[in-house]
């Protein structure tokens, strides 16, 4: 059994430093100025920021300072968003309303654009969020990246201003200052996908990425162009004040979420622009861990949740953004169940988790559109709340499975899960943490997973008796539950369990660098010599694995994440623990039939792989892999030049015709 090394004492003093001066300052700001923190928002995108630019001009006197710099950074944004946080959910700051301030950008004589921030209940759930993942992915990568020399500058500087971007599109008040902003990740996710550019496969990757996101973000440019063109205004605060003028534009309304939407469907790939995910594992591990749990991915969930006032009034779209996320779930899961290598598998099971948020979403905004239409109390929007909960919960658990499979990789230097196995016997706290991280995205009663998969099904089984499809949409969401149990214990049993020396099938070389090409394999023997990693990287891991497993208790535990965390009217609680909440959810038999459907996949997890990478799945991995519609669409998406000539043709023949005829400024 390998040992833990301890952390450097250096590494100690500066993670203490950095902390104590971090909330030094916070303190007499506050003091100083008897403000909430909120007021102090947009200074957490500044830190980072100017770390970015700190790492350029020192880090290439010592490479080992681009980490230190990247974590002063992040530990003050980090702290203030912790404290907003705290300050919104705890104080109670804002609750039912917002804190915009605001200064003008540039004007015109009809018009002005402005930048500001806008801090409400939405914004301080992806605020503590990303503050929290994001501090302990740049602290893991100190450790995961020491052996890339001065290639460390280029990552911390890169991730710094990645993380820059994230903060500044969660603050912005308005959909202009959140698209630079959304636009600055995109550069920033091409940047550290290929940040090993001289493999062919990682700069093909980060193409991929760039050119597939953008095709999402023309649609949202074009959203954008009409919402300014019909209400005059893309600040939140104006477009949500009055849904009245919404009602009197409705079908306006419906065209720009639907664009908007097609934003989201890029960023969090989601069927068909799901392409360039898996295909962003070529990056550093750690990269894909901030990608798929605190940033990018989460974007376009955060783009729905941002436009749920619009969307309530198209149902339409409504529909047809869970419709997109149902399918997007199924498949990408069934996807996950043959994947070989395991940042692949966490891969196409961020999809799948994605398609469940804005499946949560879009049934929310139907729900929430028909009780109005029928003349009803709305109440709280069950969807918006279920899939926003899904967020919180899916962040950590991801965070902790990708920097689990980091660590692993790191220990065994490969990725391919057929070579591994044994491996919970040399990394006990890997597999351990990783292990509770697989019980929470496997909807285990009663880890995180468990509360915010079960109340997405009860949003979606609820819109069933007025919309048909909406019942298809609950048996497709409740099959991938099964899914995601029975492939994330296949991970796990194939990493973890089972014998650490064998004979394996190995893989040499593929035509195309993917799960699909055309193999080039032997068989060998591979003698594991794996170690423990060090407490540097295992020490996120605990922290993750504690929020994991207990996140999910917010739902039921003080006022309740459903009395914060709301559009409509909030939940209404009362006591330190919710127990209606509780009653409703476990005597429901929806629960029941969820949680046999889970914990049936993980049953046949183990008896397929009890014997880890040598066990057999009685699955057809051909059909799923090679016939399966995700073949087909990647054979069809992956030339580059498909999405070179699309983007030309509609940006500069279609889109620019339309901005050149459409009128801009409201007379």
């Amino acid at each position: 059994m390998g040992e833990t090394k301890g952390i450097p004492r250096v590494l100690l003093n500066k993670i203490g430093l950095f902390l104590v001066l971090a909330i030094l300052l916070l303190a007499y700001l506050l003091m100083s100025s008897s403000e909430s923190p909120v007021h102090y928002s947009w200074m957490i995108p500044v830190f980072p920021l100017v770390s970015f630019a700190l790492i350029l001009l020192f880090g290439l006197q010592d490479s080992e300072k681009g980490g230190s710099i990247a974590l002063f950074g992040v530990s003050f944004s980090s702290v203030f968003s912790l404290a907003i946080a705290y300050d919104l959910f705890v104080n109670g700051t804002a609750r039912g309303s917002y804190i915009e301030s605001t200064r003008v950008w540039f004007s015109g004589s009809t018009y002005s654009f402005e930048f500001g921030t806008y801090i409400d209940s939405l914004a301080g759930l992806l605020l503590l969020v990303v503050g929290i993942v994001s501090y302990l992915v740049v602290l893991f990568s100190i450790s995961y990246m020491d052996d890339q020399g001065n290639r460390r500058v280029r990552y911390f500087a890169e991730i710094s201003l990645f993380i820059a971007a994230m903060y500044g599109l969660v603050v912005a008040n308005s959909f202009l200052l959140m698209f630079i902003f959304w636009e600055l990740m995109g550069v920033c996710s091409y940047l550290l996908i290929g940040f090993w550019y001289e493999k062919p496969s990682a700069a093909s990757a980060a193409k991929k990425a760039f050119l597939v996101t953008r095709v999402g973000d023309v649609f949202l440019l074009l959203g954008l162009v009409i919402l300014y063109n019909t209400f005059g205004t893309l600040r939140y605060s104006e477009l949500f004040a009055d849904p009245q003028i919404l009602m009197d534009n409705l079908e306006e309304v419906k065209w720009a979420t639907l664009c908007l939407f097609g934003g989201s469907v890029g960023k969090s790939a989601q069927f068909p622009l799901h392409v360039w995910l898996p295909d962003a594992m070529e990056g550093p591990t750690t990269v894909s861990a901030l990608i798929h749990a605190a940033t990018m991915v989460k974007a376009g969930v955060f783009l729905v949740a941002r436009a749920f006032p619009l969307i309530v009034h198209s149902p339409d779209t409504a529909i047809y953004i869970a419709f997109t996320g149902g399918l997007t779930a199924l498949v990408a899961a069934s996807m996950a169940m043959v994947m070989n290598d395991i940042k692949r598998v966490l891969a196409y099971s961020t999809i799948s988790q994605l398609g469940y948020m804005f499946l949560a979403l879009g049934a929310g905004a139907w729900a929430y559109w028909h009780s109005v239409d029928s003349g009803l109390d709305p109440g709280y929007s069950l969807g918006y709340m279920a899939g926003l909960f899904h967020l919180m919960n899916h962040a950590f658990f991801k965070a902790l499975l990708f920097l689990g499979s980091g660590a692993v990789i790191h220990a065994v230097h490969t990725q391919d899960m057929r070579e591994m196995g044994g491996l919970r016997k040399e990394m006990p706290i890997t597999s351990i943490t990783m292990g509770l991280g697989v019980l929470s995205i496997a909807g285990v009663p009663f880890f995180s997973g468990f509360w915010s998969k079960d109340e997405i099904l009860v949003a979606v089984n609820n819109n069933a008796e007025y919309e048909g499809i909406f019942g298809a949409l609950w048996f497709m969401a409740l099959l991938t539950a099964g899914m995601t149990a029975f492939y994330m214990t296949r991970m796990w049993m194939m990493t973890f369990s089972g014998p650490s020396d064998r004979i394996v099938t190995s893989v040499i070389s593929s035509s195309d660098h993917s799960e699909t090409g055309n193999w080039v394999v032997e068989d060998k023997k591979v003698e594991s010599h794996a170690h423990e990693a060090p407490l540097v990287m295992t020490l996120p891991l605990m922290v993750l694995s504690v929020l994991a497993v207990f996140s999910g208790l917010t739902l039921v535990i003080g006022g309740g994440f459903s009395s914060h965390v709301y559009y409509g009217e909030p939940y209404e609680a009362h006591g330190m623990i919710q127990w209606s909440i509780i009653d409703h959810i476990l005597s429901s038999s929806l629960t029941y039939l969820s949680v046999t459907v889970g914990l049936t996949g993980i049953f046949f997890g183990i008896i397929f792989y009890k014997r880890g990478p040598d066990g057999n799945s009685a699955f057809s991995t051909d059909f799923i892999r090679d016939v399966w519609i995700f073949r087909i669409t990647h054979t069809f998406l992956s030339k580059q030049a498909i999405y070179v000539r699309f983007i030309q043709l509609v940006w500069h023949e279609n889109l620019g015709y339309f901005c050149a005829n459409l009128r801009l400024v409201r007379s």
